[in-house]
Order: structure tokens, then sequence, then C-alpha cells
């Protein structure tokens, strides 16, 4: 094992971190500890299955990791999964400029966003979450990564990592998904061993050609495009064109559910350069039932989702 410290620049809560790790879909396979916050992952460039351990010690996140001897790799990958890669300094100062997102930053001081673990384990998710509900996704890859995946022994314990792409490709059938699935995880495989799912990559391509790279992929399309790049890449300031975000920011400033691109532009600015943030939070702000007495508060159940309209009626535990 080996271990490392990240120092935040700016607010970060690793309990909020803890948090939403616990209630994403994609992540509910990972393990739970009063102790630390652990992620199985497979690393960026050789798909080595690694674990990594993050406690909070006065200030700064102290981890320690195991399955490779690339610590600089592991490093840049954990900060990238927890936006630990960017300075936050001026981050409060959002609050400021926008007397309707501040109590969302107060209610939820220090929340970053936590991103997929790889772009690879992104595009898997929105292959195998087309048309079934979140939960029905986060028990296949539950067990995609309890019979397909390593265990990595970490502190004494075994962390559980999803498939690494080449033993993806072996895999022939998998419950609950139909053919037409398990080819296109197949070919989500071959991407990432062609290095074209690599998060370095793609955040060299730049908010228009990553999506449009991407959508080479088998069964992705545009809205799945932009998610991958977004939540896999740790990228800060690009607002997604995403239904619930956008309904969550144009109901909290009165323009309804289903603002225009107009309307939002020079709320947007005030956002910059962490656009993708304010996102975030107001997705978790709509998971935790803190946007009081909007039509947020009466979301429904976790039901497959078919279309992108500007429905808000998804489970709270369903959409951090």
């Amino acid at each position: 094992m080996s271990s490392f410290v990240l120092t935040p620049k700016g607010p970060f809560s690793l309990p909020l971190a803890s948090e939403v790790v616990a209630r994403f879909p994609p992540l509910r396979h990972q393990p739970r500890s009063a102790r630390a916050v652990r992620i199985g992952f497979i690393l960026d460039g050789d798909h080595s299955s690694v674990a990594a351990s993050l406690r909070e010690v006065n200030g700064a996140i102290h981890c320690v990791a195991t399955g490779t001897t690339k610590l600089d790799v592991v490093r840049k990958q954990v900060a990238r999964i927890f936006s630990l890669d960017h300075d936050a300094t001026e981050y409060p100062q959002i609050a400021e400029r926008d007397s309707n997102i501040a109590p969302l930053m107060a209610s939820l001081p220090g929340l970053r966003p936590v991103c997929f673990t790889s772009p690879y384990e992104s595009a898997c998710w929105a292959i195998i979450s087309q048309r079934i509900t979140k939960t029905q996704a986060a028990r296949i890859v539950a067990e995609l990564v309890r019979a397909h995946g390593e265990r990595v022994l970490l502190e004494g314990e075994p962390i559980g990592v999803f498939p690494r792409p080449d033993r993806l490709l072996d895999v022939s059938s998998i419950d609950g998904l139909p053919t037409i699935k398990v080819d296109r995880l197949h070919g989500i495989a071959r991407a990432a061993q062609d290095g074209k799912l690599d998060a370095g990559y793609l955040r060299s391509l730049g908010a228009e050609r990553a999506p449009q790279a991407l959508r080479f992929l088998p069964g992705i399309g545009p809205f799945w495009a932009s998610g991958i790049y977004l939540r896999a890449c740790g990228i800060t300031d690009v607002f997604p064109d995403e239904p619930l975000a956008v309904a969550a920011l144009g109901s909290l400033h009165g323009l309804g559910d289903s603002p225009t691109a107009s309307q939002l532009a020079p709320i947007l600015d005030r956002y910059r350069p962490f656009r993708m943030w304010i996102a975030f939070l107001l997705r978790v702000a709509v998971a935790r039932g803190i946007l009081e007495g909007s039509r947020f508060a009466s979301a429904g159940t976790d039901r497959p989702q078919r279309n992108r309209g500007r429905s808000l009626s998804v489970s709270r535990d369903t959409i951090e």
C-alpha cells in the first residue's frame, strides 16, 4: 500500500462526499465504512484494479491506495473523482453574486461534485441503466462487480472493483440485460482499450469536441455523451443541458420548469467558472428536498427514464 495527501483549496466536505457516494446509484456498490471513504476503481491508462481510502485530518485528505505502483496516476484520479483537482477558493463568492443560490450553498457547505470513477465506468453505466430503473441498474452493476470484478485488499478488507475492459469482453451474458446491451458494453470495453475513453484525452478535446467524439460509442446518444464528459472527466465550467438541473435553476429563479437559454444565460454568467458545480449542487438539493415549497418536494418513484423532457418526477435517491 502507498499513501499520499490531498490538500483542498477552498471549501470541501468529505462527509458530504461520502453521502453522495452512498446515494449515487452508479457508486452504490462501493463499500461502506464509518472510518473512511473507500472506493474501488479502474485506473486510468493501464486499467489496473485499484482501491483507495480517504480520511480527513485537520482539513487535509489522507489517502491510502493499493493495487498499483503508479501513485501519481492514483493521486490524479482520486483528486478528479472528488473534484479536488480544482482551486475552489473563489467558489463561495457565487453566493454573494446570486442570493437565490446562496441558501443552497449554505445548506451543503463544502459540497463538490463526486464524479464517476472513470469515463469507462460512466459509459458502462449509461448502457446498463437505459430503460430500466436506477435501482435495477445498481443491482446489475453490483453483481458484475461480484462475479467478474477483482477484489483488492485494502487495510485488511476486500474492495470489489468493476470489471476491467478485458474481463468485460469475456462476459457473454448478464442477468437482467438483453444481448444488445451486452454487445454495447463490449464496444465500450474495446473503446477503453483503444484509449478513446481516457479522461485526459477527453479533457484535451474540450467541451464541443469531446461529446462529439463520445457519440461513436455504441448506444451513446447526445445526452450521455455530454454526461460522460462532464461527470467522469471532472469538468467545472459547463452547465449541462440536463433536464433536472435546468428545471431546478429555472424554478429557483421564478422562471418555471422550462426556462429558455436566453433567460438562463445571464444567471449562468454569475456562476463562472463553476457552472457544472452549480448544476451538481442543484441536483443534490433536489435529492435532499432542500428546495422546499416547489414541485421538487413531490418527487415520484424510481422508474425507467425513456425521455429527457423537463420532468421532475424522479426519486430523490437516484439523482445525485
